[in-house]
């Protein structure tokens, strides 16, 4: 088949096909380019990688299954399609690939949801555990491997929605190895299916597709065959976190198998000198609401002292075991066990404290604190595992926030790939943002910092009459713990709140998220996992609240990895400086989801002035930003006839640009051939190269850093806005 034929047949499906599938006529231009152009690398370029940046609304899980449908058809190939959250897993899944198999593109046995091990029930588990369970759960357990599709933990609820979640761990596959279960065990089946070659479209996760590689690597059997395949990778900003995250796996421990100083564990000669030890460890839990930015399970690393004391720990640990084995119960099985539990703690606690590698905590509410530790070439076993996967086969990485101002040098600095080894599109918004939002700074609010309240104090004074202005939904995000919970009970105790107000603290996102939505007048409060894939359309979501600017914590170990042989100032102007702005780009991104949406995005920082980076991104992104109250309420008085005004615009073949390739074509064209993405950035960069050699002297510019204290510093070049 011609290869315009391929290019045809793809702005006849999204120009005809879909819009009949959909019931609507409504076709953009920017999604099928994606289409056309994900299609041009897979059948016509040598470069093995992609990278795709487009923003909310392009529709960009289809804009690359379709073309990668069709290339798979003709190719005889198979696909791997990895997620960073289980929520887009489901919608590929349960969504996206539903409309592939009614192209005709896809056939229901040729797809596999392949999801993590702790989303499976176990049936071998049940019954090893059944007498956790009462008389009425045990009926339904039955019933429920009986007539299951795949184990699931979501088919079980969505079967018996009132079932007790505190028994999952009565349930879950990770008890039982596939040999040990017994029987046909929906999970463990469905699971043994994810490596087999039999399957056009694998669903996964970041987790599974990077735990594959490290199998492989280490002689062990893949979840994921991903050899040979094309691999999307959506989400793809979150995938360098998280191979730290399965890179450190199984070197961590937990502060609670740590023994107690009260622990018969402990020799009662040493317990005085270990309590002092322990609760030094202990008090480290503090240092997340103090310095924790993130919002999230974020990272502390660990200084000096904190080493010296789990050093003290081993030591006293060392001698405890010594007197047990010399006691004279040493020969029964409970001291066995004892020494066991020691020795295994102390061989832990030995592999951490080595100085060859990066060590840091972590705190969440299920694990407490806990200890980690990854290798000091993280980057290049990082890029390691990219070239690992695109040796055999193509990856696309594709995601809303992967560049800021300088795509080239950002995938250079991240990614650690040259111009020449990749493809990069990106793509422009399909909204209005100058008409359908407004991002307005109040006036007078103090600046973030750790030595004073007054910040959070001004915050939580003005939310109540900001949120009273207009009726619809209101998501309030923080970048701290801290603020998280005394802004959800400010507004929980405040007399002119009338609405129901959720808050991240109360248990599972997902539920919370769900319920929010289904409440127009609601406030959700939350944190890191509603900065990033989170959509609510409509009225239920029309004010959007930022606590402050969100820089990460200078000191998290990530970006200590990433920044090693970075200059202080090089380390915030390459490293800091792009990862706030990609994070504030993903919290704007919460607000407008559809052409029809309207709102107010409002940040609690003053930092974000006229000339400012941030300032100046904001607008780059084409909003309009004003202090000045009066223009917010004159938004919100029009914001109805700026719905009414998003109508779907007529496609257009002739916008399109067809690869250069294709020149036999006599129907599609634009009369001023586009340039290439790369092409033209890399005009951009030669340019401002250019600029640069010219200049012989230093230049001296004022930055501001995350604290808002202004500092020089002497540079070639003025550092990314």
């Amino acid at each position: 088949m011609k290869k315009i034929d391929t290019y045809q047949e793809i702005i006849n499906i999204f120009n005809k096909r879909l819009p009949s599938i959909f019931k609507s006529k409504n076709v953009r231009i920017n999604q099928v380019q994606m289409a056309i152009d994900v299609a041009d690398f897979l059948f016509n370029k040598s470069q093995k990688i992609m990278f795709v940046e487009a923003p909310v609304g392009t529709g960009k899980s289809l804009g690359l299954l379709v073309p990668t449908a069709l290339y798979l058809k003709k190719k005889n190939k198979k696909s791997v399609y990895a997620t960073a959250t289980i929520n887009l897993q489901n919608q590929i899944f349960s969504k996206d690939s539903v409309v592939l198999q009614k192209l005709k593109l896809l056939k229901d046995d040729e797809k596999i949801l392949a999801q993590g091990q702790s989303h499976y029930t176990c049936a071998t588990a049940f019954y090893n555990n059944i007498t956790h369970f009462s008389d009425e759960e045990r009926v339904q357990l039955n019933h429920f491997f009986e007539i299951c599709e795949y184990g699931l933990f979501d088919e079980l609820y969505e079967m018996y929605p009132d079932f007790d979640k505190s028994k999952e761990k009565y349930l879950l596959l990770t008890q039982v190895s596939l040999y040990n279960c017994l029987g046909d065990c929906p999970g463990h089946l469905h699971r043994k299916l994810y490596h087999a070659s039999i399957k056009n479209l694998v669903i996964t996760n970041h987790d599974q597709l990077i735990q594959s590689y490290l199998n492989s690597i280490e002689g062990r059997s893949p979840i994921i065959n991903y050899e040979n395949k094309i691999i999307i990778v959506d989400e793809a900003h979150s995938l360098k976190e998280t191979f730290l995250g399965r890179l450190d796996s199984k070197n961590k421990f937990n502060f609670n198998e740590i023994p107690r100083p009260n622990s018969s564990l402990i020799n009662k000669d040493y317990r005085e000198k270990y309590a002092i030890l322990w609760n030094a460890i202990n008090n480290l839990n503090k240092k997340f609401f103090a310095d924790n930015n993130a919002g999230g399970n974020s990272r502390i690393s660990l200084e000096k002292d904190d080493i010296k004391c789990l050093k003290g720990i081993q030591h006293i640990l060392n001698k405890s075991i010594v007197s047990q084995i010399l006691a004279e119960e040493i020969n029964r099985s409970s001291r066995r066990n004892q020494s066991d539990k020691l020795s295994s703690i102390i061989e832990k606690i030995n592999n951490f404290i080595k100085p060859i590698d990066k060590k840091w905590i972590e705190q969440d509410a299920e694990q407490g604190l806990s200890f980690h530790r990854v290798t000091l070439s993280f980057e290049q076993e990082f890029s390691k595992m990219i070239n690992t996967l695109s040796r055999n086969s193509k990856i696309i990485f594709m995601s809303g926030t992967l560049t800021t101002d300088d795509p080239l040098e950002d995938i250079s600095e991240n990614w650690k790939l040259s111009e020449n080894n990749y493809i990069y599109k990106n793509y422009p918004s399909i909204f209005n943002l100058k008409k359908q939002a407004i991002v307005y700074i109040p006036r007078g609010i103090a600046r973030p910092s750790r030595e004073n309240n007054q910040h959070l104090y001004d915050m939580k004074s003005m939310l109540p009459k900001l949120i009273n202005r207009s009726h619809g939904g209101s998501l309030v995000l923080c970048t701290s713990r801290a603020y998280l919970s005394e802004v959800a009970k400010s507004l929980r105790d405040s007399k002119q709140i009338k609405r129901m107000v959720y808050s991240q603290n109360d248990g599972d996102s997902q539920s919370i998220g769900k319920s929010f939505a289904e409440d127009l007048e609601s406030i959700l409060v939350g944190s890191g996992a509603f900065f990033t894939g989170f959509s609510v359309e409509g009225e239920s979501l029309n004010k959007l609240f930022l606590s402050k600017l969100p820089y990460p914590v200078p000191t998290d170990a990530f970006i200590e990895l990433i920044s090693q042989g970075y200059s202080n100032d090089d380390k915030y102007i390459k490293i800091i400086v792009p990862m706030m702005l990609k994070k504030l780009e993903q919290a704007m991104g919460r607000l407008i989801r559809s052409k029809t949406d309207t709102g107010i995005i409002t940040i609690f920082d003053p930092r974000i002035a006229p000339g400012t980076p941030p300032y100046k991104f904001i607008e780059s992104l084409g909003y309009t930003i004003t202090s000045d109250l009066s223009e917010v309420i004159e938004f919100q008085k029009n914001s109805k006839s700026r719905r009414i005004s998003a109508i779907d615009e007529t496609f257009n073949e002739e916008l399109l640009t067809i690869p250069k390739k294709a020149k036999d074509v006599k129907t599609v064209h634009k009369e001023k051939q586009k340039k290439s993405t790369n092409s033209s950035v890399r005009k951009k960069r030669k340019k401002k190269k250019k600029n640069k050699s010219n200049s012989k002297k230093q230049k001296t510019i004022p930055l501001m850093n995350a604290e808002g204290k202004i500092r020089v510093i002497s540079v070639y070049s003025a550092p990314r806005e």
